[in-house]
This record gives C-alpha cells, structure tokens and sequence, in this order.
C-alpha cells in the first residue's frame, strides 16, 4: 500500500510541474507557434518540400511534432514518417532504417506491413527482425543481409514513400529531424544525388528536412552547386516573442499554485535571450527554488547560479577544445568588439594574423558557439556566454 500511495504521488507532482526542458515540448509545454505551424502545414500540404533550419535546442523538433499531429488529425489520407538522422553512422544504416520507417507509417497492421515488405522489396531479399514484443510493429526492422545494397537497391528504397502512397492511396510526409548528420557519411555525396534525383519526382510523398547545424544545413539547401539546391521552401525559425514567453511563464507558474509577476517573467526570458531551452530551464530552476507563494527576486538569482552551475561542464568540455587565438576571439566577440582585423582590436586582444582570424571564425561558428549578427558575431547560447564573462573576462 504505501508502495502505490508513494507512486500516486510522485505521479501528481510530476504533473505539476510546469516547465519541461529534457523532452520535445507538448501540450501546455508548447507555446503555440501559430504563424509557424500554419506555414509548415501550407507548405506540405501543397506538396512543397520544407527544410526548416535553427540552432539546437530552440524546439525545432516540438514544431513539426505539433504540427504533424495536427495533420494526423485533421487529414486522415495523410501518414507521416519520423527518422531521426542523427542515430546512424553509415549509409547502410539509415537505408535499413529509412525503409523500415516507411513501412511502418503505411502499414495498419502487422500483416499488411510484412505483405508491403514482401511486394516492393521482393528484388532486395530483405530481413526483418522484431524485439522481444513480436506483436508491437514499432519494433519491426529491415535488414538487407551483409551485401552492400547495389545502386539499383538504393533507388528502390529512396522510391519506397512515393510507391507506397501511390498504391494505397494516400500522402506521405517524411520527416527527418538532424538531417546534416547524412553529410559526415563518406559516402553522403554520392547518397545526396540519389536522394534529389528521386525525390525530387514524388507526387504523393512530400518531405520536411530540418536540422540544427545550420552552417551545413545552409551548405546542403542554400549553396546552388549542391544537388538539394532549391529543394524547397528552407524556412529559418525565428525566437518567439518575448511577450508570448512572458504570458507563457505567468501561466505556469499560475498553474502550479505560484506567482511570478511580469517584471521577473520578462528577466527571465530576457536572461535567456528568448532561447527556448534556457527560457524553460530557467523557469523550472525558479520554481523549484520558490519555496513560498510568489517567485521572489532571491528566488530568480539563486536559479540562475543553479542553471549556470548546472550547464557549467558542458561549458568547460567546449571551451578546453578551443586554443589560445580562438579564445581571445571569443574575448572580443564578447566585448562586442566587430573589426577583428584592425590594428586596435587586434593588438588588443592578440588574435593573430587575418587567415588565422577568418579560420578561427569559421571554427567557433561551425562549433555552434557563435553565430552572425549584423556586422559582427554574436554568441549563440545565452548561458554560456554569461559563463564565460565570468570565468574567462571577470566581468559579472
């Protein structure tokens, strides 16, 4: 008995709390994106392939999720596929996962997904394996023995979305999430020209790419001696509005019996630079710091020093990769410093000759640490530039 009481409750507490930062953002954790969704859904629901691009952790990923089931609910002609890029090392990998995905999302049953393997595959000699629940479909994976899949082999399974909707009737919506990852395959280039030479022919398949590297991700959609060049729509997403956060954070600190008032909502969001990951970490840290009724500023302080300390390794596993000159890049770009090559900034911050500077930008940026702001560079996570003032500058 208490076993269970002990359960019950650590089954409410868990559904008072109100900020969710470890997991795809859904239902009263999602702000609601409107614009955004009614794009996305515009775009595939035309047939128009989508390549949405921003930086990790700004809820990319909880977007199309919303958004697909939104269409799942509201077109029932419509399946969607969900394969996760970043899980694989090789092209043979996610070829195996990619077809197993698609099956999956077409087939209602588990007979009909066995007979679907059978009909487009029957030239691939295909396996299929199954977890220890051989009546869950989730777990069903396709193998195709220890051959390397011929060139044919792979057309066949890139064409798998399009001849699976065209033969029941349906719309597929494939969705890759981190797909930059395809491109550290040795083999991504050749796989590249394969996918847009066949994709780029579906009718009835409609496909939303996104990732979180956006160095890559624009090399892949942006640079036109690439094969994805004008795929389709690349849409960047964009912080939500600091008055959305704000309305946001009241409301749940209101629906798990605290208040906070505007004023310490808007630092909050603003303390985060309206990134979506610290917003809610933040907001979490501050409720869970609240010991009484209202959030006070004492409250708001000591959460900060939890999410800095609490981020803090991942900070110094970065910042002891970087050498002497892209450390004191980072110094200037800090300061707010933008004319890197003048005699002034340089002499000031000891940031080497001009092909060392440009290849020091290009490093910190494809490290995800800064980004491109107006004239200059700006960093790209909030809390780690609060850090870094910190423990490398002395200046908060």
């Amino acid at each position: 008995m208490f076993t269970q009481v002990t359960h019950t409750r650590n089954l409410d507490r868990m559904k008072k709390i109100p900020f969710d930062y470890g997991s795809l953002a859904q239902g009263d954790s999602f702000i609601n994106r409107v614009n955004e969704r009614a794009m996305l859904k515009q775009f595939l629901l035309s047939g128009i392939n989508v390549m949405l691009i921003s930086p990790r952790r700004w809820g990319k990923s909880s977007l199309v999720q919303a958004t697909m089931n939104e269409i799942a609910q509201e077109q029932k002609n419509v399946k969607i596929c969900f394969i996760d890029a970043f899980r694989f090392a090789n092209e043979a990998e996610f070829l195996r996962a990619f077809s197993s995905a698609i099956f999956r999302a077409c087939a209602g049953t588990i007979e009909q997904y066995l007979s679907d393997v059978s009909n487009f595959l029957k030239n691939l000699s295909p396996k299929i394996s199954f977890g220890s629940d051989p009546t869950n479909m989730a777990s069903f994976e396709i193998s195709f023995g220890e051959n390397t899949i011929s060139q044919e082999g792979i057309e066949t399974i890139l064409n798998l979305p399009e001849k699976l909707a065209r033969s029941k009737k349906i719309r597929l919506i494939v969705c890759i999430d981190e797909f930059q990852a395809l491109a550290e395959f040795p083999t991504y280039k050749s796989l590249e020209g394969k996918m847009r030479s066949v994709w780029q022919h579906h009718e009835n398949a409609v496909y939303c790419l996104y990732g979180s590297k956006r160095h890559m991700m624009n090399e892949i959609f942006n640079n036109s001696a690439n094969p994805f060049y004008r795929f389709g729509q690349i849409l960047f997403l964009e912080k939500i509005a600091e008055q959305e956060w704000v309305e946001y954070l009241i409301s749940g600190f209101r629906r798990a019996g605290k208040k906070i008032s505007a004023q310490l909502a808007t630092q909050i969001v603003n303390t985060a630079e309206r990134h979506s990951w610290y917003v809610q970490q933040l907001a979490f840290f501050t409720w869970s710091q609240t010991l009484g009724n209202e959030v006070s500023n004492a409250d708001f302080e000591r959460a900060l020093r939890h999410v800095i300390s609490t981020n803090e390794p991942m900070f110094i596993n970065d910042t002891e990769k970087l050498n002497s000159s892209q450390l004191n890049l980072l110094r200037a770009i800090a300061n707010g410093e933008t004319h890197f090559n003048s005699k002034r900034v340089n002499t000031r911050y000891s940031l080497g000759v001009g092909p060392t500077i440009a290849r020091n930008k290009k490093l910190l940026e494809n490290a995800d640490l800064i980004t491109r702001d107006g004239e200059g560079y700006a960093f790209l996570d909030p809390i780690y530039k609060r850090w870094f003032l910190q423990e490398k500058m002395g200046t908060l």
